[in-house]
């Protein structure tokens, strides 16, 4: 650790080098850190120093009070030292836009204008069903500014929109015009408009108390991912603080993009800590790139986020320009297929740039794993935050701590005098002094939960006997695939897929589709019995009773009786 000041080890300038030993030229231990290990057990202490370097950063002061009270409009939209830098760049119909932050300041006071003459008040919770873009990101700062408890739910799906709205009871809703008739009228009634008034709201920015619930989020890597979590102001604003500075590297005036990143698991963290940075964010859809991957380099993106996705778009198409990335990012259960990212740094010549890995989750308040960044070298190292109150857990119980340095990763949070620990689905372990990330239990699609529950709910009205399965692989990414199974004969696949796609997005499609002509083992309530069509699938008993005559035969007097 560095000494300039040996009395306060988070001093400005003692922070300035512990933020430039994260970039690396060549491999080391990341265990040889001893400020973050530091800021584990000095969580108050750090997140002051922090905020005190910030602050000096910025052209003007803050209301904002670490672990007290938080401005979020002031600090992400007033304090920049130049108001014509810009704050947000966005693709829309083959041209590129973009807003200052003093344009979107305007655009956000337009909007808080008009729903303060609607009576919106302070603490009042506001669902965000806009999809990425300016509207979203005006309708998230308005909320702040007016002193809303916020939730971005995307429109991805009828039913998977109406389940969440329903146990969220939202006071308020914003969403486009054209997504509001899908709605039951009881929401249409709630919804406030998009339209910017010409004034300034009358209130001043709203001040959050350190423990006021400012977000309710969507956790997609729950098992219970329908259920909204509580995020308050501390975790939410302090979240934002660091990462804009170690997770993400970034300085004043550059810009950041993570194209195909998952929304409900990183938004708002990720962009509330590139703006609190006084940073841009760009913002392109995968399928733009797609179409032409020149796109991504019309734009000087300095960080980049690269899902498997985006990568395997960039690897069949390379755009050919220089690439301006200083430093890209990929998500830790994206990283088993190691060949392949390495694959993609020379294939796309990216040994020049920094690469690290970032596990972002907004229902935590922001990036809960990260790594040093290392030149032209990808690697699975994976390490807690700086800040945050962590144990390595059991597997299967991970608020009970285990022994040894591996385990389930179980964040701590102090309640009223006692930690109350949060399990999350990610493993983590320290092995020759480095830190590896081992995947995440129970295992699911790139970290996060597939909805098993709400797949079979929508379906069960197409068809009476099907089975969702989940197959393990060893090859690529390791994620178990979800195969449907429907037992009975003429069935339309392309219509169970459209259903599935219509109710809850594409995320949620199964790999596969089998149809048996078989009769299956029903449960007690006389829907299939899964566990039995789970252990005979994987046994390759199914295909051996779809081949026999006499399981056929069988199969069809179960039918004839049963039916």
């Amino acid at each position: 650790m560095p000494n300039n000041n040996d009395v306060n080890p988070w001093s400005i300038a003692n922070i300035a080098a512990f933020e430039a030993s994260l970039w690396r030229v060549k491999k080391g231990l990341f265990t040889d850190l001893p400020w973050l290990d530091l800021s584990w057990k000095e969580p108050v202490k750090f997140w002051r120093g922090l905020h005190g370097y910030w602050k000096l950063q910025q052209a003007v002061q803050t209301k904002s009070m670490p672990l007290e009270c938080y401005d979020f409009y002031h600090d992400l939209l007033v304090k920049s030292k130049d108001d014509t830098s810009l704050a947000y760049v966005w693709f829309d119909g083959d041209v590129w836009q973009a807003w200052s932050y003093a344009e979107l300041r305007q655009a956000v006071d337009g909007l808080a204008a008009s729903w303060e003459k609607l009576g919106v008040q302070p603490e009042e919770t506001l669902a965000i069903l806009h999809q990425q873009g300016p509207q979203r990101i005006t309708a998230i700062l308005a909320g702040l500014r007016l002193g809303l408890v916020i939730t971005l739910l995307p429109p991805q799906g009828d039913s998977f929109v109406q389940r969440r709205l329903k146990n969220l009871k939202p006071q308020r809703l914003v969403m486009d015009q054209f997504y509001q008739p899908r709605l039951a009228e009881v929401w249409q009634k709630l919804t406030l408009p998009n339209t910017l008034s010409s004034s300034s709201p009358m209130r001043q920015p709203y001040l959050y108390p350190a423990k006021a619930v400012v977000l309710q989020s969507f956790d997609p890597t729950s098992l219970t991912p329908d259920v909204a979590c509580l995020v308050d102001a501390d975790t939410l604003y302090l979240g934002a603080l660091r990462d804009g500075i170690f997770a993400l590297g970034l300085k004043a005036g550059q810009s950041c993009a993570a194209p195909d990143w998952h929304s409900m698991e990183s938004q708002p963290a990720l962009i509330l800590a590139v703006l609190l940075r006084g940073a841009t964010w760009v913002h392109i859809d995968l399928v733009d790139i797609e179409e032409n991957t020149e796109r991504l380099l019309e734009q000087p993106i300095d960080v980049l986020g690269v899902s498997r996705r985006l990568r395997d778009v960039l690897r069949h198409s390379p755009p050919s320009g220089e690439k301006p990335w200083q430093y890209w990012f990929r998500h830790p259960a994206e990283s088993a297929d190691l060949t392949l990212w390495q694959d993609f740094i020379e294939q796309l010549q990216l040994q020049e740039c920094y690469v690290g890995n970032l596990l972002w989750n907004s229902s935590l308040g922001g990036a809960i794993f990260f790594s040093a960044r290392y030149r032209g070298l990808s690697h699975h190292e994976s390490v807690p935050t700086a800040g945050l109150l962590w144990q390595f857990g059991k597997i299967a119980d991970p608020e009970l701590p285990c022994l040894d340095n591996s385990g389930r990763i179980a964040l701590g949070k102090e309640i009223e005098g006692e930690v109350v620990w949060t399990a999350t689905p990610h493993i983590l372990a320290i092995y020759l002094d480095a830190w590896h990330y081992l995947g995440n239990y129970p295992r699911g699609r790139a970290g996060r939960t597939y909805l098993r529950d709400e797949v079979m709910a929508v379906l069960l009205g197409c068809e009476s006997y099907i089975a969702l399965i989940e197959v393990f692989v060893l090859a690529g990414d390791t994620d178990p695939r979800q195969v449907l199974l429907v037992f009975g004969e003429g069935v339309d696949t392309d219509a169970l897929l459209q259903r599935v796609e219509f109710e809850l997005g594409a995320e949620f499609l199964p790999d596969r589709i089998e149809c048996l002509s078989l009769f299956p083992k029903l449960d007690e309530g006389g829907g299939v019995d899964q566990g039995w069509c789970q252990l005979h699938y994987q046994t390759g008993e199914l295909y051996r009773r779809e081949r026999s005559e006499v399981f056929r035969c069988v199969s069809e007097l179960k039918r004839m009786i049963l039916l």
